[in-house]
């Protein structure tokens, strides 16, 4: 076939756009159907990595549509078949409505799932559950989480079927029909095209409002943590306390394993009172209230896990409260039982440590060991222990200074 004229090149924005949002599809729909393991669970890097790249896809596509509406694309040869015409006209509309209702769909799925797991983007940037959807009851989540999950997968073969139509409408009309077509979107490949017209406009408004759609979603969960009302970091509250804690060297940290991989973490706001005499052992007390939304692992995907509902459900239940008491000695160290009501369950634990006072110094190291199960903490999920163990250790350091006067 010969044109009369050669098709004009889509513009440098458009062409990055579309390579880059081709490549990352390609990484989607290769990660989706390889990032569970023969035990059925999601491989965990993948999983995250899938997220990731939908979500990126899903913003590039809010300014890839304005950049489209701003930027005319070149027409189609002229003498090309108005079937052909009008099959392009809507494989490509429903590949863009596919661009975004994928990511939207894994989106959705991903809130309602019985898992909880947060979406921390290349495990740098938190993005949220839907608003509302992550809130529903384990079992509402579990019976519609399928429904979703089929929903995504149909649209994930409708892109494939649409992907291959466009690939081979391309190649037909590039290479039998001679009509240019394919080198209008391929980078330095100018054959039977000329440049685009000039200028381009728009860039500021496409990519400023994908920006802002970015930026309005991940700026939702600081602003939610900000607008809590944590008290100080550490403090003496009741008026028989005796003794106040030095929070430079002080903390309390718990740790476990996740999907055999160790963990760690502190609560970085919490409050104490303590009430110890050395020759009154029986009568002594220890209140210690902690912020659970205070959690800090260094892991955003942990730290954002941690505060949902089947956890630790800061939401409703912003602290935990422990006190300590019925002090025993032993050999070279002390006993006592720790009362720790944590969301709205009450539990006894042992408690071991040592203590050392010299002068009106003291410094108390001890640690526990804490059920999963009895604190119902993520036994929606993970009942059995497969992904955080059951057992999560605790352990505590506090320096303290007798108050005198």
């Amino acid at each position: 076939m010969t044109i009369d004229a050669p098709s004009r090149r889509y513009s440098a924005v458009a062409i990055t756009l579309h390579w880059m949002i081709a490549a990352m599809l390609g990484a989607m729909i290769a990660l989706g159907k390889n990032m569970y393991g023969s035990n059925g669970r999601p491989v965990e890097w993948m999983f995250q990595l899938h997220k990731s790249i939908g979500i990126t896809i899903l913003v590039l596509m809010i300014a890839r549509l304005i950049w489209r509406a701003k930027n005319k694309p070149p027409s189609l040869p002229a003498d090309m078949k108005p079937l052909e015409k009008t099959a392009s006209h809507w494989v490509h509309i429903g590949l863009y409505l596919l661009c975004f209702a994928l990511p939207l769909s894994g989106w959705l799925m991903v809130s309602v799932s019985p898992f909880s797991i947060a979406t921390v983007l290349y495990g740098l940037i938190s993005w949220p559950h839907i608003i509302g959807l992550a809130e529903l009851s384990f079992e509402m989540r579990q019976a519609i989480y399928p429904t979703f999950a089929e929903v995504h997968e149909l649209l994930s073969w409708a892109l494939i079927a649409l992907f291959g139509l466009h690939l081979v409408g391309a190649i037909k009309h590039e290479i039998i029909d001679e009509e240019g077509v394919l080198k209008r979107m391929i980078p330095g490949l100018f054959g039977k095209t000329t440049p685009p017209r000039a200028p381009a406009k728009g860039a500021l408004t496409a990519f400023g409002s994908a920006l802002a759609f970015f930026g309005l979603i991940t700026a939702g969960p600081v602003i939610a943590q900000s607008s809590q009302s944590n008290p100080p970091a550490i403090k003496s509250t009741t008026q028989d306390a005796n003794w106040a804690v030095d929070a430079s060297a002080s903390e309390i940290r718990f740790s476990g394993t996740h999907d055999g991989n160790k963990f760690t973490g502190v609560f970085e706001s919490w409050s104490a009172s303590i009430h110890w005499n050395e020759n009154t052992l029986e009568t002594n007390n220890v209140e210690v209230t902690i912020e659970t939304g205070s959690a800090l692992t260094g892991n955003p995907l942990y730290d954002n896990t941690i505060d949902a509902a089947e956890w630790f459900n800061t939401g409703t239940f912003p602290s935990a409260t422990i006190v300590l008491s019925n002090f025993q000695t032993t050999s070279d160290s002390y006993t006592g039982q720790a009362s720790i009501t944590l969301k709205d369950t009450t539990a006894i634990v042992p408690f071991a440590f040592s203590l050392t006072i010299e002068g009106n110094e003291a410094t108390m190291m001890g640690t526990t060991s804490l059920s999963r199960e009895t604190f119902d903490l993520g036994q929606d999920s993970d009942s059995g222990g497969d992904w955080v163990s059951l057992d999560i250790d605790v352990a505590v350091a506090v320096k303290a200074s007798r108050i005198t006067g």
